[in-house]
């Protein structure tokens, strides 16, 4: 396999590191995964890099674990970024069509994006991170996902862009970098997650992306086909996990085993209570809980804020009777929790269901696929793929292992 089509996405999350490697079938144009892996992070927090060595660990074992799994070299690394040091701002530009034949060029719509660019005010820590064309409006006429090839004297651009905070960029560059793997791309993360979720008709109609992650929880707004909003909140099922923790005073690993085995976002329709028993938190008494005082005590208020504030964005920005038409779709390592899907239903009066990658655009083994955990950095490859005009490797060659085993021996 050649080191040029083996892509990685690299996913920097709310508590670990993910990686997915994969190649695109050139007929079919479909991603294949070939495999992924997932590393605890106690460096990094909601996204953001809070210790660099540790981080750095961290991505280096990732790398390296995915490339045995694979067997083959990375050449090429696209990371997704998500946290609170990302803000989406919108912004228009235009370009002139100067050519005899009127024929609008990828010239032209580079220009247009490069005039929108230059329309979106920044703070001094702030750099851009992706640009995504919403729609092209070419003479007046709305709608047009790609004006390449079509005739017209004056083009407009509508785009939705992601901003963050350059330190923290820079803070991952240099976990990566510290380790010899380089960045060739940087994408949102919770859109490269939604988009291989959401079919085109789902999109068409409106939809709500729902990225129920560990300390954070994104949403992206799809209507007409095109992204109309995307938005962050700062909490997730990480939260859960606390509040068991302080209601039944037990250690954080325990909770979290806890809420995965007997928890429920609710009291749902096939909900069976049982008692069980847990270790406490000085580590000898035995203590008992049931799954209905769980539920009802702890998961459910923490679930009831969660809807109220995603209720709260759809008000803010006014989407109307239309927003749900498309339902509403769960991903992320927290949209397995019991009655998620259920507690949405009965929130929001919609059909929901829970992400699958659209096998259209990405396949691979199931055990991959279905893990959420995976979305995100799977979704970064396809993403880098749909956008390969703009995708550069700067990768140096000698693979990932050798990299990172050399700087292991450095360090250690």
């Amino acid at each position: 396999m050649s080191k040029k089509s083996l892509i990685a996405g690299l996913d920097i999350g709310s508590n670990k590191v993910c990686c997915a490697a994969g190649i695109r079938d050139e007929d079919t144009r479909i991603v294949k995964i070939l495999g992924a892996v997932c590393v605890p992070c106690d460096g990094i927090k909601a996204g953001a890099v809070i210790n660099i060595q540790e981080t750095a660990l961290a991505i280096g074992k990732t790398f390296e674990e995915t490339e045995k799994v694979v067997g083959a070299q990375i050449g090429s690394v696209i990371t997704a970024m998500r946290g609170s040091f990302i803000k989406s701002k919108d912004s228009k530009g235009v370009a002139n069509i100067s050519y005899s034949n009127r024929e609008i060029s990828q010239e032209t719509v580079d220009n247009a994006l490069e005039s929108a660019k230059k329309q979106i005010r920044l703070e001094p820590d702030q750099e851009i991170i992706q640009i995504i064309p919403r729609e092209y409006i070419l003479n007046q006429q709305r709608g047009i996902q790609n004006p390449i090839g079509m005739e017209g004297t004056y083009i407009e651009v509508d785009v939705h862009a992601f901003v963050a905070s350059s330190s923290n960029i820079g803070n991952i560059a240099k976990s990566m970098s510290s380790i010899g793997v380089n960045c060739d791309d940087r994408v949102y993360g919770y859109l490269s997650a939604s988009d291989i979720l959401v079919t085109r008709e789902e999109k068409e109609l409106s939809c709500l992306v729902v990225d129920f992650g560990g300390l954070t929880t994104g949403l992206v707004h799809y209507l007409d086909g095109i992204i109309r909003h995307t938005d962050e909140l700062p909490d997730g099922s990480d939260y859960i996990t606390r509040d068991i923790g302080h209601k039944l005073r037990a250690t954080y690993s325990i909770s979290r085993d806890i809420k995965e085995k007997y928890g429920a976002a609710f009291v749902y329709t096939d909900f069976k209570n049982e008692e069980f028993e847990y270790k406490s938190a000085d580590g000898r008494s035995i203590k008992k809980c049931d799954k209905l005082e769980l539920a009802n005590g702890i998961i459910t208020p923490r679930i009831d804020r969660i809807l109220y504030e995603v209720k709260e964005i759809i008000n803010k920005n006014n989407y109307g009777d239309e927003f749900l038409s498309g339902g509403i779709i769960l991903t992320g390592g927290g949209s397995n929790l019991a009655g998620l899907t259920e507690a949405f239903e009965k929130a929001f009066n919609c059909s929901v269901r829970t992400g699958v990658p659209n096998s259209e655009k990405v396949i691979g083994p199931n055990e991959i696929l279905m893990n959420p955990s995976y979305t995100t950095a799977i979704g970064a490859i396809v993403s880098s793929f749909s956008n390969i005009k703009y995708f550069k490797r700067k990768s140096s060659g000698n693979g990932m292992v050798s990299k990172i085993s050399k700087w292991f021996e450095e360090i250690f």
